[in-house]
């Protein structure tokens, strides 16, 4: 049977679109307490003193938890990944011990019989905060007398780094054209439907904890350090998950602070984030600056390319540089470029912690080097597509070495044939036709632009993913990862993956994700990485569990295994004789001693570069600077594409992202760090009135790194959007584009003359 690359509807979506899905919210807990979180109310000050009593006196209160009662577990978290360029790199605790950085920082946490007591108890908490000066901007943060988010931060520069290949001094010195711009994204939140919970157990010395997180395993081990648990004695789950998009995937105060006061009181005790503290204390993205340098010659061709950019990563660096490291290493794209300098430098601010955010800072290198292409096309006269053409890495050339060194490895595209991938979508589009169009409409004074990005995409393939195949005695076949869905459909496209390899009907193929007590090790779900590591985990345990059932059979027919093969979802002999099926084979492997299953917990063997090509058609109304899509096409290209149907929503999810964060979606602080823009009266999220009709395409390159040939596929929606739609825009107004989002007061302020960045 075939289901690789079949589009199979999802088999979870019976049992989520009837209400028989199960979030944290949902874990039935007899007994349980509520807790609610007292969060700072400034950007800046010092703690002097902190009066619960009255809190505490309030019936239905159990426990008001302050910094004083954490004790050891009172320490800052590991940061996410280290890198040699973190200088001064802070994480947060689970409350403010004596200072407090951001708005939203928990101070203290309330447990009581119900959350209305609980909220009500936070009102009765007494604070008084010595006000600090605040920097909550780059510009703030960076002047000669700002103050310090951390003192051991001077500049509140946590660090940075320079990556890059060739001479890129020498190669400026040397270009016929030098061209620069500035440009700016401004900052975004992940808003899942979902808004982050958590709640644990402790019953016998065993502690569960559920969470709406992408990472279980890291939650266990983090969770069992800081309150002096064996790791065997945690089990985390990571139940349905609301939507995650990188920002579930960091470690949050309240995954402490919940299981803390179970184990405390002796109780259940759960907690639900509304949607004002998820405005205010999960991680957001982005406010990066970059100052760009490309020198190219006559024909467009970037000879050379400096790029320096700033990272705001608010008041802590819970992620490290991993979204910076990802802005580096996607700033080249799909082209040629002989000489490269990418300088990063991640800035402090008083502002929320940012992290990852669907691409994690690959949309941001994207952007810049797009823009940049149609900076060469605007300054030289060019055809945007033109130039981009000329600049492209042929197929060819595959695999290719950029030049620059990642770590102890070279960043070296695996395969693609980009200029195939933009022939095809410009094809797609009619884009000869749209240029033609284009100065009809324009004639009759309709702003009508085309903007064309392409991309390339690497997987978050470090270190490894496992997966666990077990078979039951019912005929069954359970397959279990620590890589958890969020709603990628991990139920569907890994069970298709089992399916076809070992010959089962797909309704045999239980996908059971996100429980540390289903495989031992996990890392989880982030940075398309699922279908690489997962995928070819499942290949890798499919031929052991064939082997070993092979072997349960031989011994049952007192034949050699030689003689029996695999077929049909079950052992026969070669000969063509008895066949046994999956279930007696189960049953026969437990009596014989042990289950029929296998683990395997692959590794990746070198990078995987997905790529693509959107290319949009736009409207801009002159009068209200209201953006209408005319057109919006993609090519898209992850390899091997193990259900079109789920790539597709990939694609489209991931576009729709993107499209908030090009238009709609800004967040804004004023001077003094507070958020302005902290409720959906004033944050804006596009609908599905404002999405484009998207006409998508899909291309296979398959990887030679993988026996499934796939690459990854939960990003690449969500990485050109920005820069088309911004080269759209800017075709059709006539003035460049160099900061996002794009309101319409903001597209009519540019026509008229009005700088924005």
């Amino acid at each position: 049977m075939r289901y690789i690359g079949e589009r199979i509807p999802r088999v979870e979506d019976e049992r989520l679109l009837t209400g028989r899905g199960q979030f944290v919210d949902d874990i039935p807990l007899p007994g349980a307490l509520e807790g609610a979180v007292l969060r700072s109310e400034h950007a800046h000050a010092r703690i002097v003193a902190l009066d619960a009593g009255p809190a505490l006196a309030l019936p239905g209160v159990l426990a008001v938890i302050t910094a004083a009662d954490l004790g050891p577990a009172l320490r800052p978290f590991p940061v996410m990944q280290q890198h040699p360029g973190l200088a001064a790199c802070y994480n947060m605790a689970a409350l403010a011990d004596g200072v407090v950085r951001y708005v939203g920082e928990p101070i203290a946490f309330v447990v009581a019989d119900n959350r209305y007591v609980a909220e009500d108890a936070l009102e009765l908490i007494t604070v008084e905060y010595e006000a600090l000066p605040a920097v909550a901007s780059l510009e703030a943060a960076l002047a000669p007398d700002a103050a310090l988010v951390h003192a051991g931060a001077p500049g509140n520069l946590c660090g940075g780094f320079t990556q890059g290949a060739g001479d890129v001094d020498a190669a400026l010195a040397a270009a016929p054209r030098i061209l620069h711009q500035r440009l700016r994204i401004e900052r975004g939140s992940a808003q899942p439907m979902e808004t982050r919970a958590v709640a644990a157990r402790y019953e016998d010395g065993q502690l569960t904890v559920w969470s709406s997180t992408q990472r279980p395993h890291r939650l266990r081990s983090i969770v069992a350090e800081f309150l002096g648990l064996a790791p065997e004695q945690v089990r985390a789950i990571a139940p349905d998950v609301g939507g995650a998009f990188g920002a579930k995937g960091n470690f949050y105060p309240e995954e402490l602070l919940v299981p803390f006061a179970a184990m405390a009181i002796g109780r259940p005790v759960r907690w639900v984030e509304d949607r004002r503290e998820n405005f205010l204390a999960m991680t957001q993205d982005r406010v990066q600056r970059f100052d760009i340098t490309a020198g190219v010659d006559g024909d467009g061709r970037l000879l050379a390319l400096k790029v320096e950019c700033l990272h705001d990563l608010g008041a802590y660096a819970p992620y490290g540089f991993i979204p910076m490291v990802n802005i580096a290493n996607h700033i080249i794209g799909p082209y040629k470029i002989p000489a490269i300098a990418v300088t990063l430098r991640g800035i402090y601010t008083h502002c929320t912690p940012t992290a990852a955010y669907r691409g994690a800072g690959r949309p941001q290198g994207v952007f810049a080097v797009e823009r940049t292409m149609d900076l060469i096309a605007r300054e030289l006269g060019c055809d945007p597509a033109e130039v981009r053409r000329r600049n492209l890495i042929q197929p060819g050339e595959m695999p290719y070495d950029t030049g620059v060194s990642v770590g102890q490895s070279r960043l070296v595209y695996d395969s693609g044939d980009y200029p195939a991938c933009q022939a095809a979508a410009l094809a797609h589009l009619d884009y000869a036709g749209w240029r033609q169009e284009q100065g009809r409409l324009r004639a009759q004074g309709r702003l009508i632009g085309i903007g064309l990005a392409n991309y390339i995409e690497l997987a978050s393939t470090e270190p490894f993913e496992g997966a666990r195949l077990e078979a039951t005695a019912d005929g069954e076949l359970i397959v279990r990862t620590g890589a958890g869905s969020q709603g990628q459909g991990h139920q569907t496209a890994l069970a298709q993956i089992a399916a076809e390899l070992l010959g089962l009907s797909l309704h045999q193929v239980r996908v059971e994700a996100g429980d540390t007590a289903g495989i031992a090790k996990g890392i989880g779900t982030f940075g398309s990485r699922t279908a690489i590591l997962v995928g070819n985990a499942i290949r890798v345990a499919a031929d052991q569990l064939r082997q070993q059932a092979i072997e349960t059979a031989a011994r049952l027919l007192w034949v050699s295994p030689q003689e029996l093969e695999w077929h049909g979802g079950g052992v026969q002999r070669k000969d063509g004789g008895v066949q046994l099926m999956l279930a007696g084979l189960a049953r026969a492997a437990l009596d014989q001693g042990a289950p029929l299953a296998a683990t395997h917990y692959f590794a990746n063997p070198g990078l995987h570069t997905a790529n693509g090509t959107h290319a949009a058609v736009v409207e801009v109304d002159g009068s209200t600077g209201v953006v209408r899509f005319r057109r919006y096409v993609v090519m898209h290209d992850c390899g091997i594409v193990i259900n079109p149907l789920l790539a597709d929503g990939q694609v489209y999810g991931g576009l729709a992202q993107a499209l908030g964060g090009s238009l709609y979606e800004r967040l804004v602080y004023d001077e003094s760090g507070q958020l302005l823009t902290g409720s959906y009266m004033d944050y804006l999220l596009p609908t599905a009135a404002e999405m484009p009709d998207v006409e998508l395409h899909h291309m296979e390159s398959a990887s030679p790194h993988t026996p499934l040939g796939v690459k990854g596929a939960g990003e690449g929606g969500s990485l050109p959007p920005y820069a088309c739609i911004a080269a759209a825009i800017e075709d059709a107004i006539g003035v460049p584009v160099r900061a996002l989002p794009l309101s319409p007061s903001q597209i009519t302020a540019l026509m008229r003359g009005e700088a924005m960045g």
